[in-house]
């Protein structure tokens, strides 16, 4: 087997682009890059850059902080969970998990 290879779901090597829900919605997903995080946020990756760059930050009021990880720029999906008010994406998967 190859090292690279993974039976996760989500780790596993797809041409499948997420949606922004989708990208929400996965309780396997903690970090997402800036321009995943304006598609979610409606954005512009555009204006999403620029907000980065000229505070650090996505949205006014430094919800939700960009992370730099390396030459990566990277952004919490648990921030944007928060700023947005979908808290209830670990509750939805709860019953699957206690059900293992």
């Amino acid at each position: 087997m190859n090292t690279n290879e993974s039976n996760h779901p989500v780790l596993k090597r797809t041409n499948k682009a997420f949606t922004p829900l989708e990208l929400l919605d996965d309780p396997h997903i903690v970090t997402v890059t800036v321009s995943q995080a304006a598609a979610i946020l409606g954005i512009a990756k555009s204006t999403a850059f620029k907000a980065y760059k000229a505070t650090g930050f996505l949205l006014d009021g430094n919800q939700v902080p960009v992370l730099l990880c390396g030459s990566r720029t990277i952004v919490s999906i648990e921030h944007l969970r928060t700023a947005l008010g979908h808290h209830n994406v670990h509750e939805q998967y709860a019953p699957l998990v206690a059900n293992r």
